[in-house]
């Protein structure tokens, strides 16, 4: 019996350990700080799990949909815009027709008036994004195919430019053995109001980074939204020294089968001086500025920065296990009232 005291103690050790990381990661996440947006242009990065979808709100109150997620997050991008009052949006953007970033498009196109859809406008056979086109004309939504230099104008200074694709049939053609031409020739959007801009990148892939550090775009901007959910295949040093940006936005789903965000990608981020967000840790991010200054408010802190804040809480469960593993160690069995166990 004296053998298995100390094995039992580490085990009981683990399992407080396991309890208290398992309460970080499932306990109701604190409400965020509350943000001023009146008068201000917003920029949302919405937690849509493995897939891309952001929200663009100018200080006018045009709305913009970057993609929509994948066919399960539908519902909630609806909701994201009912949220925020959005009964109409002005502009709806589909990156390129993978299902992960058009697949909750029908859901929204239902509930939410659409008055423009910018399409990559290449041709792909998938069930999704046939559905997408008829609906989208049904609705008599006017489609638009999206080209290198179009400006969209939200009002109040804030733009959109388009950076790729090419248009008039200049499509990216090679790319990396078991690249994607599709995300190749994703819609890449720079979003700009006084001094702020912010870089929409949908699943671009280095060869279109490339060809846009080559045609002298301007590239520039305090926030990107990285590509390819953080793939090792995308932002490449070369682009970040284009782009320079001080805060970097990654949409990825929790445990996902790709191993987004690469290490390989982060390192290179954190190695530029860039502040990381993830949908997959901070939950739905959202950007604000008023034309000079920015601020990122986050959903939720990600479970290593709450262990690294020394919470009274973790302590208060941590230190019974400490106490019972020096009490093993010290004395090699555990006493209960004089009582040998």
């Amino acid at each position: 019996m004296r053998r298995l005291r100390f094995p039992f103690a580490i085990a009981l050790v683990a399992v407080i350990v396991v309890g208290v990381i398992y309460w970080l990661r499932t306990r109701p996440h604190e409400v965020p700080t509350p943000f001023v947006t009146q008068g201000r242009l917003q920029v949302y990065a919405l937690d849509v799990g493995q897939g891309d979808s952001e929200l663009i709100i100018s200080p006018e109150g045009k709305s913009v949909l970057i993609d929509a997620g994948p066919p399960q997050a539908g519902d909630e991008v609806v909701s994201a815009l009912k949220k925020r009052d959005v009964k109409s949006l002005d502009l709806v953007v589909a990156t390129h027709p993978h299902s992960d970033h058009i697949g909750g498009m029908r859901a929204v196109i239902e509930n939410v008036e659409v008055k423009n859809f910018l399409d990559s406008g290449q041709v792909y056979a998938s069930n999704e994004y046939e559905r997408l086109l008829r609906v989208i004309k049904e609705k008599k939504i006017k489609f638009i195919e999206a080209k290198k230099g179009m400006k969209f104008d939200l009002g109040s200074g804030v733009s959109l430019e388009t950076l790729n694709p090419q248009g008039d049939g200049q499509w990216i053609t090679k790319v990396r053995a078991g690249g994607s031409v599709e995300n190749a020739n994703s819609v890449v959007m720079r979003l700009t109001y006084g001094n702020f801009s912010m870089l929409f990148t949908g699943d671009a892939e280095t060869e279109t980074e490339q060809l846009m550090i080559r045609s002298g775009e301007p590239l520039r901007a305090q926030v990107l939204k990285v590509g390819h959910h953080g793939s090792r295949y995308a932002t490449s040093a070369k682009f970040l020294e284009a782009v320079a940006p001080e805060v970097a936005v990654i949409s990825s789903g929790a445990d996902n089968r790709y191993g987004h965000p690469a290490q390989v990608t982060l390192d290179r981020l954190q190695k530029a001086g860039v502040k990381i967000y993830r949908t997959d840790l901070n939950g739905e991010i959202a950007i604000v500025s008023d034309g000079n200054k920015f601020e990122v408010h986050a959903a939720r802190q990600p479970v290593h920065v709450a262990l690294r804040s020394g919470s009274a809480g973790v302590l208060a469960c941590l230190l019974p296990a400490v106490a019972l593993l020096s009490m093993v160690g010290g004395r090699g069995r555990l006493r209960s009232r004089g009582r040998r166990l």
